[in-house]
């Protein structure tokens, strides 16, 4: 975020705007604010053999914080350990709680971006950590973001009410590269360390692109049986994904699909252009309006397109196939 010079009307805000306005300038203040300081205990009680462990925390300075105020009044208060001494002998109560654990919470964009920034918190070797760390992980702060708009794009995963939720597709491409070098961030952190000796003098460039070759030619041996074990699931997810026929080309495998921005057919590759929006005038098309066009249907009535003079009004679409092109039917009386 850069502060510019332009000022903003605050009263002219609504609501929502206001929330969005106040959180920006927070957290372009909590740049420059002092740190956020703590005292951390850590204790490990041994109970007949069986380590049990408790920490607290107490709050020093709120720093940055204090800009965060009501937040902070939502969340759960920190525990607050009695001063103890190593080897000291407690009373300890034991009881037995029944409960569910519950699966971990879905990652937002912006948590997305930064658990592949710091991917090498799933590494176990301390020097590799160390490596990713320093190559900041996945991708580059130039790249990252559109990594997930291309996933998006692809149909892996897609945004729903603000959580990345991993789609069939995505979920066949995890299967089909898990367990290979491909996925692996101990791969990627020996990359970086091999090239940053090339960069030092202390490693051959011949020796890395062999390397690299070695691997290519490993995963090509394993891919024919990768892609038999995915085939059938990926013919299971392509169908899920039609929509309908393709009246352009008139084909059998010509398939009406969801390419991300507007839906297509599944034979562009062979030359067929069909394209149907999912926006129009400003208002989302759904599945089910597309399905009603491409049967030779008008869809529903739909309230609140927009002109070109930014009036609104309310139509039905058709599909012209002649003029491949969308026309309106307005309602009657």
């Amino acid at each position: 975020m850069v502060p510019t010079k332009q000022t903003p009307n605050f009263g002219a805000l609504n609501e929502k705007e206001k929330n969005i306005y106040q959180e920006v300038v927070a957290t372009t203040l909590a740049m420059f604010a002092p740190d956020y300081e703590y005292e951390e205990t850590k204790v490990e009680v041994d109970v007949k053999g069986i380590n049990f462990e408790a920490t607290g925390k107490v709050e020093k300075q709120l720093g940055w914080k204090l800009l965060f105020k009501n937040q902070q009044q939502t969340k759960k208060k920190e525990t607050v350990l009695s001063a103890m001494e190593k080897g000291q002998a407690c009373q300890v109560n034991v009881e037995i709680a029944e409960g569910q654990t519950k699966p971990p919470k879905y990652y937002t964009e912006g948590q997305l971006i930064n658990v592949m920034k710091h991917a090498g918190k799933e590494v176990d070797d301390e020097a590799l950590q160390h490596t990713l760390k320093e190559s900041e992980g996945i991708g580059t702060e130039a790249t990252r973001a559109s990594i997930i708009e291309t996933l998006k794009h692809q149909l892996y995963i897609e945004i729903r009410k603000n959580q990345v939720t991993v789609l069939d597709k995505g979920k066949i491409l995890c299967q089909a590269v898990e367990g290979t070098l491909l996925a692996s961030p101990e791969m990627t952190a020996k990359w970086e360390t091999y090239l940053n000796k090339i960069g030092e003098n202390k490693g051959s460039q011949e020796v890395f692109l062999d390397k690299i070759k070695q691997m290519i030619e490993s995963l090509m041996q394993e891919a024919p049986r990768k892609i038999g074990n995915m085939e059938q699931a990926l013919q299971q997810v392509n169908e899920k994904s039609f929509i309908g026929d393709c009246s352009c080309c008139n084909h059998e495998d010509g398939k009406i699909q969801d390419k991300g921005k507007f839906y297509g057919c599944s034979r562009y590759r062979e030359g067929c252009t069909f394209t149907l929006p999912k926006k129009f005038l400003g208002k989302p098309i759904s599945q089910t309006n597309i399905k009603k066009l491409l049967n030779g249907e008008k869809t529903n009535l739909i309230k609140g397109f927009t002109s070109k003079k930014g009036k609104k009004f309310d139509a039905y679409l058709r599909y012209d196939q002649t003029e491949q092109k969308m026309t309106f039917e307005f309602p009657k009386g």
